[in-house]
């Protein structure tokens, strides 16, 4: 048995709802003896005759208009999985996973980002994934993300591209009832007798070497008493009163009342953190959030370097 094909179904279609192969062949643009050879070519495939002819034209049988509302709706189905399949090569649709450090979700940049991605590409399903630095940028290389918004500290690394967003400062986090003299901190030297909750070096590195660096050079060595993987977690353990810490500024934005926050005149420095993508593989969904990026912070893309 030949394969039925769309220009048959189409040929089909027409001749049904002129009425008349004449007239059909007419509208398709094509000659009389093509059409009816076409449309004899369906019927042989089929097995059985699609239509009965009279003088005045052509009325369809059973079987006709049983394959008239499934020729229709094949070439509907066919149709659109054909502007699907257009619309995730342009990046229109489809799934954008994102990796995010949970403590930067909250920054007035990263909000606005999402924003505008949402607003200008409401068909692509964004996939917010909680992850840290170093497992954002296996994942992304591993191609289980599409990007990630990290602090990162790593040696240069070809891989990976990334846009620099803002630049992310510290401030003290103690427990709202604290009475040591850390609530009343101005200076990083204020804290030196403090008990700290501190960054895991391993998974938070970035934070970890610049908070410790930070102290040395107020000249210290914090007296460190419990280790957290990220921010939510470090600043549970401040608010159970473990001990006070340094924590990104933006933790501020959603922390419970049981801590209180103090900016410090000499922490000063900060990591940068940004919208990390493959370089090699920058499919067109990266390309409309990098658009997005952009369009909130002006900036543009650059090969990934030893970063926080």
């Amino acid at each position: 048995m030949r394969n039925i094909e769309t220009r048959h179904l189409r040929y089909f279609i027409s001749v049904a709802e002129e009425g008349s192969i004449i007239a059909a062949s007419r509208a398709l643009n094509i000659t009389q003896p093509a059409l009816s050879r076409q449309i004899q070519d369906l019927e042989a495939t089929i097995g059985a005759p699609l239509f009965e002819r009279h003088a005045k034209g052509v009325q369809l049988t059973d079987a006709g208009t049983s394959l008239l509302h499934d020729a229709k709706q094949s070439l509907l189905q066919l149709e659109q999985a054909r502007d699907r399949a257009y619309r995730i090569a342009q990046g229109q649709t489809g799934s954008f996973s994102l990796g995010i450090m949970p403590s930067y979700l909250a920054s007035p940049v990263t909000l606005a980002i999402l924003a505008h991605f949402r607003e200008h590409n409401p068909e692509i399903l964004l996939c917010i994934e909680p992850l840290l630095s170093l497992q954002q940028a296996q994942a992304i290389r591993g191609a289980e993300l599409d990007g990630g918004i990290m602090a990162w500290r790593t040696p240069d690394d070809a891989s990976l591209s990334g846009i620099a967003l803002y630049r992310e400062r510290f401030v003290l986090a103690v427990p709202a009832q604290h009475v040591a003299p850390a609530k009343r901190a101005r200076r990083l030297a204020d804290i030196a007798g403090e008990r700290f909750v501190w960054f895991n070096r391993e998974k938070s590195s970035a934070q970890h070497s610049l908070l410790i660096a930070a102290c040395a050079k107020a000249g210290f060595t914090p007296h460190i008493v419990q280790i957290g993987t990220d921010t939510p977690t470090i600043l549970g353990l401040v608010a159970a009163g473990m001990g006070c810490a340094l924590v990104p500024a933006s933790s501020q934005l959603h922390a419970p009342p049981t801590i209180a926050f103090i900016a410090l005149a000499d922490l000063t420095d900060g990591v940068d953190i940004e919208f990390v993508y493959s370089a090699a593989h920058r499919s067109p969904r990266v390309q409309r959030f990098i658009e997005s990026v952009r369009h909130v912070t002006g900036t543009k893309a650059k090969r990934a370097r030893g970063k926080a």
